[in-house]
């Protein structure tokens, strides 16, 4: 007998004669949305959580949650959770089990998670120094202007961050204040070791920008950068295609000598908070010399250990005054992008 699930699942793969998705938990309305698992090769389970190719803050605050519950239940025969913003993908031992009695276990855990209102988890905030329009990603930009595209439209006065605040509709010092004013959650790692995806929790900071073309083909360690709707901190010197609007602290160190890198070398987790804090320029070249050259102690980062409970970020989002800012400003991203040019 075809449970149900699936049942689902076999129509959302009619009509392709390869179809990886083995099961579906149905969406339940106000609790979380449809939940697919697909199969990739003997070791690899893919939880995809909704269909649409969206940013939405729900998805990765319900994968937090999740993840927590997964890592005390200790599933045996997982050897590693990989997420996503939107997935998560489970690499497991077929010798110890099998896809069917993890997809059974994973449902377990996801019918424990409730509404959006219940969830919670673990989050640190971190406070990362940030230097605008600094000299070393100036000099980067540069030398794509001279050497890769002379008419970038996306370079104005010999920097990235004068665009942006056009592309938003907004004045340099606007687009500064958004930056400084939120926290931005990470929910995602990817292509580059310890790199991060950024989005603000506070939905009046939602900035965007396109990215460039061609890319660079060099970006300095710490350059801050934004595509699309993230933020991303370059952890190493790389080639890159995000607009630069500053530098960051340094986030990476392989030798993991100072002793913010004892445990890791990356810096950023999943779910961690980022709170930047503007300095100038020599204090944060100060600190590169602190953690890459001294390893000393004289600079640490302000970490916290906390608990992100998703009932206060909706009680705050859902706020008049604030639903009333956000409209505002997509109007006014809206119409900026009507005759700001693309690179």
């Amino acid at each position: 007998m075809i449970s149900a699930s699936s049942s689902e699942a076999l129509s959302l793969c009619k009509g392709s004669k390869y179809c990886p998705i083995v099961d579906v938990l149905p969406e339940e309305a106000g609790v979380r949305k449809k939940i697919l698992f697909r199969v990739s090769g003997d070791g690899y389970l893919m939880v995809e959580y909704g269909q649409e190719q969206v940013f939405d803050l729900m998805d990765a605050f319900r994968l937090f949650t999740v993840m927590e519950k997964l890592e005390e239940k200790k599933i045996e025969g997982v050897i590693e959770y990989g997420q996503g913003f939107r997935t998560l993908t489970v690499i497991y031992d077929p010798l110890k089990t099998s896809y069917k009695d993890l997809i059974k276990e994973l449902k377990e855990v996801e019918l424990e998670v409730g509404a959006p209102s219940e969830l919670e988890f673990k989050s640190r905030l971190l406070h990362i120094p940030l230097t605008f329009e600094d000299s070393v990603t100036r000099k980067a930009i540069e030398y794509y202007s001279q050497y890769i595209r002379k008419d970038a439209p996306n370079i104005i006065d010999g920097h990235n961050i004068k665009y942006v605040a056009l592309y938003n509709g907004v004045t340099v010092d606007e687009l500064k204040q958004k930056i400084l004013s939120t926290e931005w959650l990470i929910v995602h790692q990817l292509f580059y070791p310890g790199g991060d995806y950024q989005l603000p929790i506070d939905p009046r900071c939602a900035l965007e920008a396109p990215k460039y073309n061609p890319t660079r083909t060099y970006t300095p360690e710490g350059a801050l950068g934004t595509g699309g709707q993230c933020y991303y901190i370059y952890t190493t010197e790389s080639p890159g295609g995000y607009q630069l609007v500053g530098r960051a602290g340094p986030v990476y160190q392989l030798a993991q000598a100072h002793p913010d890198f004892k445990e890791s070398p990356y810096l950023l987790k999943y779910s961690d908070r980022i709170k930047y804090v503007e300095v100038p320029e020599e204090k944060l070249l100060d600190i590169y010399k602190a953690v890459h050259e001294e390893h000393s102690s004289r600079f640490r980062y302000d970490i916290r250990e906390e608990r992100f409970r998703v009932k206060d970020w909706l009680n705050f989002v859902r706020r008049e005054d604030v639903q009333e800012e956000v409209k505002e400003f997509e109007r006014r991203k809206r119409e900026a992008q009507k005759t700001v040019p693309v690179p």
